[in-house]
C-alpha cells in the first residue's frame, strides 16, 4: 500500500513530533520577554520593545541563512546547530543576569530558532513530496501544539523562578537535538531528490544559482507574507491594549487564543475537506486573506465580547488556509537544490512582519483612533490579497508539478 494511502510517512511523523518539541521548548521563553525585562530587570516597558525587536531581527537573520545553509550543509546539521546554539542561549540566560548579557543570548537565541525553521519547512516537502499542502498543514498544526504547551509550562515554571523556565528551555532545546541526531537519519532526511518538473511556456529551464532570487514570484510571495502577518500581529499586540480600555478582563483576552488553539485542532476536517474541493493552493491562500479582511471589519465597530469571540474564530480560520499555504507555493516554485533557500526567503518574511507589525500599529494607536487602526490594517490586508493574486504570473522557467491533495487530507 502507497503512503498516500495508509497515511502520513513514518518520516513526517519524526519531523511533526520533533516540531512539537523544539516549539515547545522556544515558546517556554518568549512570551515572557516582557515580563522578564519589566519586572525582573526593573527597567521600562521601552526596553521590553528593544529586547522583542533585537530579537525578531536575529530571528530574520537565522532564517535568511537557515535555508540556504540546508541546500548546502543539508537539513540535519543546519538543524543541529541551530538547536544546540538556541539551547546555548537558554542555559546562559539561567546563569546570567543584567540586560546586556541577556540581550546578547536572546541574539543567539533567536538566530539559532531562526536557522531551524526553514529547514522544518523544506523537510516537510521532502519527506512526503506528494503530499504538498499537507505535510506543511500537520508542521503548521505541530507548531500550534508546541506553542500551546510551551506557553503554559512556561509560564507556570517562571511563577517558581525566571531561571528554572531558562533552564528547563535548554534542556528541551537539547533533548530536540538529540532526537535530530537520532531520529532523522532515515533516507528521506538526506540530501534532496529529484522532483518532476514541467516547462513553462516562454523559454528553457531557469539558471541554477542566485540569479533565481531576481525573479519576481518567490519575493511577490514573501511580500504577502510579510504584509498579513504585519496586519494579523495586530490581534497580539494592539487588540489586547483596546480590550483593556474597553474594560475587558486580561483573563478574556487569554480566552481568545484559547479559542484560536481549539479551532485550530477542531477545524482540521473542515480543512481537509474545503482542500479536497479546492486543491489549488493560491485559492486557499486567497481565502485566507478575505476571512482576515472580514475579521477586522468586524473589529471596527466591536464593543461586545462576542464580536472579539467572532473575529478571532475568521482569524483563525484564515491562518489555517494561509500560514501552510505560502511555505506549500513556496517549495513549487523553488528549482531543485534551492527548497532551502526558498523556504527561508518566505520564513525571514513572516519574522519581518512579526516585528514590524507591533512598531507600525503601535505608531498608529497612539496617534489615531482604533478604528483607523483597523482600516489600515483592512487595507493591508487587501494590497496582500492583491499580491498573492498575481505572485504566480512572474514564475520562474520551471516549476514543480503541484500534486493531487492526499485522501483523507
Amino acid at each position: 500500500m502507497s503512503q498516500r494511502n495508509s497515511g502520513y510517512p513514518p518520516a513526517l511523523l519524526v519531523l511533526v513530533l520533533s516540531t512539537v518539541l523544539m516549539v515547545s521548548g522556544f515558546s517556554m521563553m518568549w512570551p515572557l520577554v516582557t515580563l522578564y525585562v519589566h519586572s525582573r530587570l526593573g527597567l521600562p516597558m521601552s526596553w521590553a520593545g528593544v529586547v522583542l525587536l533585537v530579537q525578531s531581527a536575529a530571528n530574520l537573520g537565522g532564517n535568511l541563512v537557515g535555508g540556504p545553509l540546508f541546500d548546502t550543509w543539508g537539513g540535519r546539521r543546519t538543524v543541529l546547530v541551530g538547536a544546540c546554539s538556541a539551547s546555548l542561549a537558554a542555559f546562559g540566560m539561567a546563569l546570567t543576569h543584567g540586560l546586556y548579557p541577556y540581550l546578547a543570548m536572546t541574539v543567539v537565541l533567536g538566530f539559532g530558532t531562526g536557522l531551524i525553521y526553514p529547514s522544518i519547512n523544506a523537510f516537510a516537502a521532502q519527506v512526503w513530496p506528494d503530499g504538498q499542502r499537507a505535510a506543511f498543514n500537520a508542521v503548521y498544526v505541530a507548531s500550534n501544539v508546541g506553542v500551546a504547551v510551551g506557553s503554559m509550562a512556561g509560564g507556570l515554571l517562571a511563577e517558581i523562578r525566571f531561571s528554572l523556565s531558562f533552564t528547563v528551555t535548554g534542556i528541551v532545546m537539547l533533548v530536540y537535538a538529540c532526537v535530530v541526531l537520532v531520529g532523522m537519519r532515515a533516507p528521506a532526511f538526506g540530501p534532496a531528490r529529484a522532483t518532476p518538473h514541467q516547462v513553462l511556456p516562454g523559454g528553457p529551464a531557469a539558471p541554477r544559482g542566485p540569479a533565481e532570487l531576481w525573479r519576481l514570484a518567490p519575493w511577490l510571495l514573501a511580500l504577502g507574507l510579510f504584509l498579513d502577518w504585519t496586519a494579523y500581529v495586530q490581534w497580539q499586540t494592539t487588540v489586547a491594549v483596546h480590550m483593556e480600555v474597553l474594560g475587558f478582563a486580561l483573563s478574556r483576552y487569554s480566552l481568545l487564543w484559547t479559542v484560536n488553539g481549539v479551532l485550530i485542532l477542531a477545524g482540521q476536517p473542515l480543512v481537509a475537506w474545503f482542500t479536497r474541493q479546492v486543491p489549488a493552493v493560491k485559492l486557499q491562500m486567497l481565502l485566507g486573506n478575505v476571512l482576515f479582511i472580514l475579521s477586522f471589519v468586524l473589529l471596527l465597530r466591536a464593543r461586545a465580547y462576542s464580536a472579539f469571540l467572532g473575529g478571532m474564530a475568521l482569524t483563525t480560520l484564515g491562518e489555517m488556509f494561509v500560514w501552510p499555504g505560502v511555505p506549500a507555493a513556496a517549495d513549487r516554485l523553488a528549482p531543485e537544490g534551492r527548497r532551502g533557500l526558498y523556504q527561508g526567503l518566505v520564513s525571514g518574511a513572516a519574522s519581518t512582519g512579526r516585528a514590524a507589525g507591533p512598531l507600525f500599529g503601535g505608531l498608529l494607536y497612539d496617534r489615531f483612533p482604533t478604528q483607523v487602526l483597523f482600516l489600515v490594517m483592512i487595507a493591508v490586508f487587501i494590497v496582500g490579497l492583491a499580491v498573492l493574486a498575481v505572485y504566480d504570473r512572474f514564475p520562474p522557467r520551471t516549476v514543480r508539478r503541484e500534486a493531487a491533495v492526499p485522501p483523507g487530507y
